[in-house]
């Protein structure tokens, strides 16, 4: 059987689970605005607004019950609390701070990314960011280690490559749909230049990224851009 796992990408990392996941729920919410007045002729009530399309949120799935059992029980599950954190822990933080010295690249600002990967790509295989870990402990030895525990962590997904593969279940298979990584000098309305003509679309950009600074993007980062249909 395929052994589930999360892997990180920086610092370099990894956590695999003894048992895999007893169950995983996959959540996404769009929300809705309004245009124009309904008629008879639209199928809408006469004086009602029509619902548009405005955004969704990038999928949550949350894995229960992952079982973790053995000596290295406590340092895996505190290795997923620490990828919750900007630098991914206090190792974690010191080596991306020497990386973004030698690089010019902040590394540390925000939480780092995981790749969730369990089966072939057709099942699930998903960079995301670690947003909730809950622990139960259930089994100690002697001295008081833990050695068995139940876990449940929820996965936020971020905009990546791996997300525009055609065989993966997260992915809504809409054609066009891009990730661009930044480079130095790129900003939200030179992307939107160059990807859509316009550099007026950076809002739309910003609101499917959930980037609430359009100034504090950073060489490195990946954008997703929607296909130009959703916009």
């Amino acid at each position: 059987m395929a052994q589930a796992t999360i892997i990180c990408e920086m610092p370099p990392g990894a956590v695999s689970f003894d048992l895999n996941p007893d169950q995983i729920l996959m959540s996404r919410q769009s929300s809705m605005g309004s245009y124009g007045s309904g008629s008879s002729n639209s199928g809408t009530p006469a004086g009602s607004s029509a619902s548009i399309f405005k955004k969704s949120t990038p999928p949550v799935l949350t894995l229960s019950r992952v079982t973790f059992f053995g000596s290295n029980t406590k340092s895996r599950c505190d290795q997923l609390m620490d990828w919750m954190s900007p630098g991914g822990g206090m190792l974690g933080a010191l080596a991306g701070a020497a990386l973004s010295a030698a690089t010019g690249i902040n590394l540390v600002s925000r939480p780092p990314k995981v790749i969730f990967q369990w089966g072939p790509p057709s099942a699930f295989l998903i960079e995301a960011n670690i947003t909730a870990v809950n622990v139960t402990y259930t089994r100690f030895a002697a001295d008081g280690t833990p050695v068995r525990a139940e876990v449940t962590v929820r996965l936020q997904q971020q905009p990546s490559l791996l997300g525009l593969l055609a065989t993966n279940p997260t992915s809504a298979g809409l054609p066009g749909r891009k990730a661009h990584t930044v480079t130095a000098g790129d900003s939200l309305a030179r992307i939107a230049t160059g990807q859509y003509g316009s550099p007026g679309r950076w809002r739309q950009i910003a609101a499917a990224n959930d980037i609430d600074d359009p100034l504090r993007i950073r060489p490195g980062d990946r954008v997703y851009l929607p296909n130009p249909e959703e916009l």
